[in-house]
C-alpha cells in the first residue's frame, strides 16, 4: 500500500521523551522533516523506506508495517508504524543507526 495524506498521524506515548533527549539541531531537523512528511510521506528528502522486522514483532506492535525516514545526514532516523485499517501512522522512535537496530 502507498502511504499518502489520508493516513492520520499520531505519536507514541513515549515519543516526546525521546525527542526531548535529542540535541537541539536534531529536534529542529525532525520538525522540518515532519512538515514534508505530513504533505507526502514519500518526499525525496525523507528517503522513506520499509524497515524489515519479523512477523512476530509486527504482531507484538499491533501494526501492519514498520518504516523509517532520515532526519539528517548524521545518521539519525525516525521509525514509524503503519496500520492500513484504520489508516494510521504512529511516529514511534528517533535514533541513530545503532539505536534503531537495537530497538528492533
Amino acid at each position: 500500500m502507498t502511504l499518502d495524506r489520508s493516513y492520520a498521524i499520531f505519536y507514541e506515548k513515549r515519543f516526546q521523551k525521546i525527542l526531548d533527549g535529542l540535541p537541539e539541531d536534531v529536534r529542529r531537523a525532525f520538525n522540518s522533516k515532519m512538515e514534508y512528511f505530513r504533505e507526502n510521506p514519500h518526499h525525496p528528502s525523507l528517503n522513506t523506506k520499509p524497515y524489515t522486522v519479523s512477523v512476530q514483532t509486527l504482531k507484538q506492535l499491533g501494526v501492519d508495517q514498520v518504516y523509517e525516514f532520515y532526519i539528517n545526514r548524521k545518521d539519525y532516523r525516525c521509525v514509524f508504524y503503519v496500520t492500513h485499517e484504520p489508516k494510521e501512522i504512529i511516529i514511534a522512535f528517533i535514533g541513530n543507526h545503532t539505536q534503531v537496530r537495537n530497538k528492533f
